[in-house]
């Protein structure tokens, strides 16, 4: 694997890292945590050091299929549609809504349709994960805990103001702007 390769999570990643997988024991889970999309192999390499071999536990999360290299059209896997298809390219948008037109992803996401319940906690998880790091792991344990759409409407304030004090207001505004308008409201 190349040293300069950027790794992101991936879907089953981040379910794993939800639902505290059996199968990803504590120093995978170390691992897993520290894979955000900005850091290459070398730097997670580094990190790892201390948890026994950082290049040979990410070589067991690639097995996994926990965490896969960043695309190269510049998207990461990570905000690649639900139905773990490649982010679609500019020149056709219609076969994803999140996928990216020119500037903002905000006005495609406004378009969304309602998503599923087990969906829409997936990706508020999914979120709360990738802006915020480990530092969103209990607000994202919490999510994952709902077990209704009401349920994770009542958590929504918890996960607004964790956000706001791991990112700030524009991650809050870009969490009710793409993430918000998806979600069940029973």
């Amino acid at each position: 694997m190349d040293k300069n390769t950027l790794l992101v999570k991936t879907d089953k990643g981040r379910d794993a890292m939800a639902r505290r997988a059996p199968e990803l024991g504590p120093r995978l889970r170390s691992m897993l945590i520290l894979v955000d999309g900005k850091r290459n192999v070398a730097e997670l390499d580094k990190l790892g050091a201390g948890l026994g071999g950082g290049a040979a536990l990410l070589e067991q999360l690639l097995e996994h299929g926990w965490i896969a290299p960043h695309d190269p059209n510049g998207q990461p896997f990570s905000t690649a549609p639900l139905a773990d298809s490649p982010p679609a390219p500019v020149a056709a948008p219609a076969l994803s809504t999140a996928s990216s037109s020119t500037a903002a992803a905000a006005p495609a996401a406004t378009v969304s349709p309602t998503l599923p319940f087990l969906d829409a906690r997936r990706l508020v998880v999914r979120f709360i994960n990738d802006v915020a790091g480990p530092m969103g792991e209990l607000t994202a344990i919490k999510v994952e805990s709902c077990k209704t759409a009401a349920e994770l409407q009542a958590q929504l304030p918890r996960v607004r103001e964790a956000l706001q004090n791991y990112r700030g207001a524009a991650t809050v505004q870009r969490f009710d702007q793409e993430i918000v308008p998806q979600l069940p409201r029973h």
